[in-house]
């Protein structure tokens, strides 16, 4: 009896676990003065209730006074959400040629589903010049999961990780995964 139980945990863990790093890409690298070449998002994966941190960091290639930026989230192929926000709000301006850091802070709903989410960040200035595009890909986790199975430490993760070590499970995931496998 307790092995389709353990094998559903340890196969739900196993999903959870390989969702951890997300993605991302320019959309518009031949066309904007401003290419991403770094995109954090923290905590990686996000969950529904919390906050989530876009960082973006690049080079400008030109000045550019001031401008505007906006968020669109996908869920499952469908545009969900649309936010447009002061360019200025996100970063430093003037914005001059250079090193460029974009921070984008966004609360999630507690209702918001968990699975496979795209969140595209343009950014634009104030002739309405595409400055920047980059699109996140990115798994979301119900609250509940993250709070009960993963530790504190799940929040720090970067891009390119390679997943969760056994030995930053809780004891109690740790005994079950090592009793069984």
């Amino acid at each position: 009896m307790r092995t389709p139980a353990l094998l559903s945990w340890v196969l739900l863990l196993g999903g959870v676990l390989s969702c951890r790093a997300f993605t991302w890409e320019p959309c518009d690298a031949d066309k904007v003065p401003f290419i991403p070449d770094h995109v954090d998002l923290v905590p990686d994966p996000p969950a529904a209730g919390g906050q989530v941190v876009f960082k973006i960091k690049g080079n400008a290639v030109h000045d550019v006074p001031s401008g505007l930026i906006s968020i669109n989230v996908s869920f499952a192929g469908t545009q969900i959400y649309e936010e447009v926000d002061d360019l200025c709000s996100k970063t430093t301006c003037p914005i001059k040629t250079g090193p460029l850091d974009i921070t984008y802070v966004q609360d999630l709903p507690p209702i918001a589903p968990p699975g496979d989410y795209d969140v595209q960040v343009v950014a634009r200035g104030v002739d309405n010049e595409e400055l920047m595009c980059v699109v996140v890909h990115f798994e979301m986790l119900p609250p509940s999961f993250v709070q009960k199975f993963l530790p504190s430490s799940w929040s720090s993760a970067k891009k390119g990780s390679q997943g969760l070590s056994i030995s930053e499970l809780p004891a109690a995931a740790r005994r079950l995964l090592r009793r069984w496998l």
